[in-house]
């Protein structure tokens, strides 16, 4: 009884929802939320548009399937200290680190800025390494440039007025119009490219991890010093990144079109 008069129904519900939808990655529409749960329509209309408001869901406009966000993903692996993603992506991260002999970064957008989840430190003697939970900006960086870039077009619109685009050296990109030639260049070659465009000596290439929805649900990226990883090893280290990141991403049920 004393369980029963801090019983909050409908934030058992919602609970329910958010393992709900953890076990069906590909998401649930409501009809199916509706019937697994045997609660009203309204009911699931009210706690879905506010998981939706507060960023942990959101509905695929062609399926109509609810599905969880990226939010919900930052706070399992900052509860576990790793992550679904981290599990499926670290064995392919440790062999492409080998292949092109330079440290391999994984992450996730949080709000504007990216966020590091794991990494397979490696490459010349001189070696990146980075704390975990490290945020960095998406202007100035290959990871941040390629999420931009394969993010549908509306939501990347959206994120790039949000960003302030802070200008490190000459070679950083600053305005939205440079922004958006930069991103038809790596929808077309796969992969973005960063010249220490923000820290000197930095080289990096990166691309994304995407899921069933061709959606990009994580970042993955080469770092390296200047002396390393050349220019000359770019569209190599390209080649094999993308190779990397098709593999992981057949784990989230992604198809080549």
């Amino acid at each position: 009884m004393a369980e029963s008069k801090f019983h909050v129904p409908n934030l058992e519900r919602a609970l329910s929802i958010l393992q709900m939808l953890s076990e069906k990655p590909q998401g649930l529409t409501q009809k199916e939320l509706i019937d697994a749960l045997a609660i009203s329509k309204n009911s699931v209309y009210r706690i879905t548009m506010t998981l939706m408001e507060e960023g942990y869901i959101a509905r695929d406009e062609t399926s109509r399937c609810y599905y969880l966000t990226r939010k919900m993903m930052i706070l399992g692996a900052s509860a576990m200290g790793d992550s679904h993603l981290v599990e499926k992506s670290i064995d392919e991260m440790r062999e492409l680190r080998d292949q092109v002999n330079a440290s391999i970064y994984l992450a996730v957008l949080e709000g504007t800025t990216g966020v590091i989840l794991e990494q397979a430190i490696g490459g010349s003697p001189f070696k990146f390494s980075v704390d975990l939970g490290t945020r960095f900006n998406l202007h100035s960086g290959a990871p941040g440039k390629a999420l931009l870039a394969f993010l549908p077009p509306e939501e990347a619109e959206e994120l790039m007025s949000k960003l302030n685009m802070v200008k490190f050296n000459s070679r950083t990109i600053t305005t939205k119009k440079a922004m958006r030639e930069q991103m038809e260049i790596i929808r077309k070659r796969g992969y973005a490219i960063d010249m220490a465009e923000e820290f000197e000596g930095c080289h990096c290439i990166g691309t994304v991890i995407r899921d069933h929805r061709n959606y990009p649900i994580a970042m993955i990226w080469a770092t390296g010093s200047s002396f390393n990883i050349t220019a000359d090893r770019f569209e190599d280290i390209g080649a094999k990144l993308l190779s990397t990141a098709e593999k992981i991403s057949r784990k989230f049920g992604f198809l080549l079109p």
